[in-house]
Parts: C-alpha cells; structure tokens; sequence
C-alpha cells in the first residue's frame, strides 16, 4: 500500500473538517476538544463547520466513522500477497520507533495520514469512549469484528497455500488485535515503552511461528530493524 490519500466518499470541504478534526483531536484530547478549537485547524470558516453538523457530537461521530474508513483501508483480505498484508497492517498500526537506517523496515502510517503518532492518538482518545457511550462501542465492535475477520481470512488464505500451519485462525486473529491494541494504548500513554515494544515483538513472533522458515517467508527481517535501546 502507498501512503496515498485515500476516497472515503467525502467532499472537499468534509475532507478538510475531517483534518482539522484530526489536528485539533491529536492536539487537544477528548474532554477539552470544542468546535472553537477544530475552527482554529479549519482553513476555512467556522460556519461551515455548522452547516455540515449541528454540534460537536455529531461531527465527532462523522470523524469516527472517517476514521474507521481509513483503519479498514489499511488492510485488504484480497491481497495477493496475505504474509506481506498482515506485516503491513502491523506497521501501519504500530510502527516500529527505531530510526530507519536504510533496512527492510520503516515507519509507515497509514493511507491519509502522513504522521503515524496522530493515528495511533486519535484512535486512543476515541476508544476510551467505549466506556460511556453505547454509540462508539458498536462502532468499534463492528470495526474490530471486520478487522479480524479480514485477518483471519488472510491466515486461511495462507494456510491453504501452505505456508502456514494448520491453527485456528480466528483465535489467532483475536491474538494478533489484542496484542496490537494493548501495544497501541500503551505507547500513545507512554507508561512503558518497553512493554510496547515487547508486545510489537510478540505480535512478529505469532507470526513467524505461523509459518515454515525459508527464503519465502523469512519471519526475522520485520523485527530485525526494531531491535531499540529502551
């Protein structure tokens, strides 16, 4: 995948609301984020921001949804390649932090977003309201069924070509998210790193013990650029 923008079916204008939504998000936080300060990041007037939502809600349930749109499209359960789209995805979601040095790794983010630390914030600080509102844990539910249902069909897809062994792939699936989500939160919160980058570490070994060593599929070359000083 390119880091290229991507079509979410959005006009120009709701395209530039969602950035300035991003901005001011990764800026601000959740509890202090206000239309005021998403008007600050918008290029355009204010005004506009109202006449496509009636409050700060709802556009941030709009950003949410844009959001989603841009976390699936980091993943494609048709690609040719399924080895190399699961790698991806996890660079997508959770780049290594070392610098690159010209290896076979590089901090990526995903397709829109030019700033891997501003995906990986905004989709912490809109988690967490999981919690309270029924609204954003169905949206998360449905994005993170889709999620591992894609992986799951990428392993299978694996499996069937034989180069991965025979396991349940949708236990596996569940593994590979919560090991990245739990990754995730713990590097946006900065309360140990070093277990942020264990936990990288044991989502690349879940996937090397998923299949054969070889030339084909050399599991060690995506983990051998992450190997920081913490």
């Amino acid at each position: 995948m390119k880091n290229e923008r991507i079509d979410t079916g959005r006009s120009e204008t709701e395209q530039a609301i969602m950035d300035a939504t991003l901005r001011a998000l990764a800026k601000h936080g959740y509890a202090d984020l206000s239309i005021k300060n998403i008007g600050t990041e918008f290029e355009k007037s204010t005004s506009l921001l109202y006449y496509h939502y009636e409050n700060k809600d709802e556009l941030l349930l709009a950003f949410l949804d844009y959001v989603i749109d841009l976390f699936v499209a980091t993943i494609d359960p048709n690609a040719e390649d399924p080895d190399a789209e699961l790698r991806t995805f996890v660079e997508h979601v959770l780049p290594s932090e070392c610098p690159p040095d010209g290896g076979d790794v590089e901090p990526v983010a995903p397709p829109g977003m030019n700033e891997p630390e501003l995906f990986q914030r905004v989709i912490f600080e809109l988690r967490t309201q999981t919690i309270h509102d029924d609204e954003y844990r169905q949206k998360f539910n449905e994005m993170e069924s889709y999620m591992i249902e894609t992986i799951s069909t990428l392993i299978r897809r694996e499996m069937s070509a034989g180069h991965y062994r025979e396991m349940d792939a949708d236990v596996m699936a569940e593994n590979l998210m919560a090991f990245l989500f739990r990754s995730l939160d713990v590097r946006v919160t900065g309360t140990r790193p070093e277990s942020a980058h264990a936990m990288r570490e044991s989502v690349y070994f879940l996937l090397d013990n998923v299949m054969p060593s070889g030339p084909d599929h050399p599991g060690d070359v995506a983990t051998a650029a992450d190997d920081c000083n913490l």
